[in-house]
């Protein structure tokens, strides 16, 4: 294909219980996916599997199986901001993703904000644009390897397997939804009513009298058979088609009736909206309360004799069932499968995928918060963050692994093949440790756990709650390093050393302080009550302190000057490759770079709050909200 970024599908990834949760899953070769018992799907005779030993996290870039194959890597690059930070993931570049539909289990699409499509092909998922920056969000399978995709603009986009053609049907139109009874014969619905009808070779305007003017916005439409279709739209608009011929049925009402799909049984149907049923039988509509009021209902999909209905984080609901855990806290707007596979897609470029038993995130899709990052070197990566997030990057792609339990992990350390995740669960902390594929526990604390930074597997520090500062010894056990005060008992927020002789760790209230060579912890505050959430240095006489305000402060072995970022929004990350290279990160898309005499705001392209950053000799990365992760192109 051509204009084609492809995210390959690695030989880790999607949770699972059974094997049949990876049906529908193969490697590069064909390789049927297997479950194993770290709960995730692998290609059997990987790593994990019990044929091999599980690499550790110092492994370079194909140690856990990562593909070679299966999808063409060609010149479409991701979308970079004018200072040069790059999306990594998720795919959609955070973009909300609208509709998703599929002709197999091998053809599917996504669709969302500003021109974003993104295309299965029962291996990966690839980016491919039609050529516009308006949302798209309508996607439907025409004959042969033919789709349509329609959004904002008035313009249909025809892929026919190998490029886009494009055709206007008219300026400032929305088309909603498009769906089809059979692969020749489909309906458009949209903006002020509008309705198109496909032959297989033309798209034809369909006049119609609405009743009231304006007419009713519809936005999504089911197409019960060639020559009978129901629309729904806003202010419960519903809207009956038989051979041409439409009328309204029902254009009164306070919710918005967002999707329309077929039942479990023939003849039948169910719209959703707010807080809101409607279901078709026996010639008839009836409307119920469903959920809360309140409750998003965004999409609904029948297939394998289960109606679903997507909407809420975290829930999926099925009709006459119990409700499914849907994989992700965001939310979702809509649903496609068939007997084989289920799809959803939803906000800041969630993709979640159903197997035999439950849902779970897939590579380049994942976009839960992200809090900490650690590498040993080049491309690879792990990331940790809210929703009991641990991902991996490698292959260019970023797959969630399967966590020790659920939990929020907040901060990571690594060395040779041993991973350390801090977690927490309420007012308490753990150290999870990850070795040859297998987690256990490294350590229990009364408080919570914020960072961790040490050399080696021995000595690690972990601060947090209540002025916790713990350290790692060659045994592996946990020992108190005194007791820190700090103001009001408040937490410390972040570790870092020059060297394990000279240890820094700062928190709320202005709280500094300094490990020397006698293993002894003393104040070292600047003249600031400002919350101070990171720290990092070149050296003993070069260390940065940054948090509230856009406040930085230097140290340079003898005292503390303040330096102006030109910024006011909290900062939450900091990192650099020497004394006049670092970059500091916060809330709302903000990101400062020191270049030895001063700082100065980089656009980073992204609106999500920032909270981590990590530099490598070729590289700087930066996570945050949304499972958003910016790479510095060289």
């Amino acid at each position: 294909m051509s204009s084609l970024h492809c995210i390959d599908l690695p030989s880790k990834s999607f949770s699972c219980s059974t094997d049949e949760d990876c049906t529908g899953l193969s490697g590069p070769g064909g390789e049927q996916y297997v479950c194993v018992s770290e709960g995730f799907c692998t290609v059997p005779g990987q790593p994990g599997t019990g044929d091999t030993q599980d690499a550790g996290p110092d492994a370079g870039p194909d140690a856990d199986g990562g593909s070679d194959g299966g999808c063409p890597q060609t010149s479409v690059l991701p979308t970079c901001s004018t200072s040069n930070w790059c999306w990594d993931n998720p795919l959609s570049e955070g973009r909300t993703l609208f509709t998703v539909r599929g002709r197999s289990e091998t053809d599917v699409w996504a669709v969302g904000e500003r021109g974003v499509a993104l295309h299965w092909d029962g291996t990966c998922w690839a980016r491919l644009t039609p050529g516009t920056t308006q949302a798209l969000r309508a996607a439907w399978p025409a004959a042969g390897r033919t789709w349509w995709l329609a959004g904002a603009g008035g313009a249909l986009h025809k892929w026919d397997g190998s490029a886009w053609t494009s055709q206007m049907l008219a300026e400032s139109l929305t088309i909603y939804d498009i769906e089809g009874s059979s692969d020749t014969s489909a309906i458009a619905v949209g903006q002020g009513g509008a309705i198109y009808s496909f032959n297989g070779t033309l798209w034809s305007p369909q006049s119609w009298d609405a009743g009231t003017s304006p007419a009713p916005e519809l936005l999504a439409v089911w197409p019960a058979s060639n020559n009978e279709a129901w629309a729904v739209g806003k202010g419960s608009a519903l809207v009956h088609g038989v051979d041409g011929g439409w009328v309204t049925v029902n254009k009164t009402g306070s919710v918005d009736l967002m999707a329309i799909a077929s039942g479990v049984d023939a003849g039948t149907a169910h719209a959703v909206g707010k807080g809101t049923l409607a279901t078709y039988s026996n010639g008839s509509w009836s409307s119920a309360a469903y959920a809360t009021s309140s409750t998003p209902l965004n999409g609904v999909w029948t297939s394998s004799g289960a109606t679903r209905i997507v909407g809420p984080a975290s829930t999926i609901y099925v009709l006459g069932k119990a409700s499914e855990a849907s994989g992700t806290p965001q939310l979702l707007n809509s649903i496609w499968g068939n007997d084989a596979v289920l799809w959803a897609v939803g906000s800041s470029g969630t993709i979640v995928r159903r197997g035999a038993t439950q849902w779970s995130e897939v590579p380049g899709g994942v976009t839960r918060n992200i809090n900490a990052f650690w590498s040993a070197g080049g491309l690879d990566l792990w990331a940790a963050g809210d929703n009991d997030l641990v991902m991996r990057r490698q292959g260019n792609v970023w797959s969630p692994v399967a966590p020790p339990e659920a939990g929020t992990f907040t901060a990571l350390w690594g060395s040779g093949d041993l991973l350390f995740a801090a977690e927490n669960s309420g007012s308490t902390g753990k150290i999870h440790l990850l070795q040859n594929g297998k987690w256990t526990t490294g350590g229990t604390f009364s408080s919570t756990v914020s960072s961790l930074w040490g050399s080696g597997v021995a000595p690690v520090w972990a601060v947090g709650g209540s002025g916790l500062i713990r350290r790692r010894d060659d045994t592996g056990a946990w020992a108190s390093e005194g007791n820190i005060i700090t103001p009001g008992n408040t937490p410390l927020n972040a570790v870092w050393g020059s060297s394990v002789t000279d240890v820094w760790a700062v928190g709320n209230g202005g709280a500094v302080f300094r490990r020397d060579i006698t293993g002894s912890w003393a104040s070292v505050k600047p003249s600031t009550s400002a919350d101070l959430f990171a720290v990092w240095g070149s050296g003993p006489r070069d260390v940065w302190v940054v948090g509230l305000n856009g406040a930085a402060y230097h140290y340079d072995g003898s005292g503390w000057t303040s330096f102006p970022t030109g910024v006011t929004q909290p900062l939450r990350g900091i990192a650099g490759r020497s004394s006049d290279r670092v970059w500091a990160v916060g809330d709302n898309g903000t990101l400062v770079f020191w270049n030895g005499t001063s700082w100065a705001a980089q656009v980073s392209g992204v609106s999500e709050h920032l909270r981590a950053v990590w530099v490598t000799p070729d590289s700087v990365w930066v996570g945050g909200t949304n499972g958003t992760v910016l790479r510095l192109q060289p």
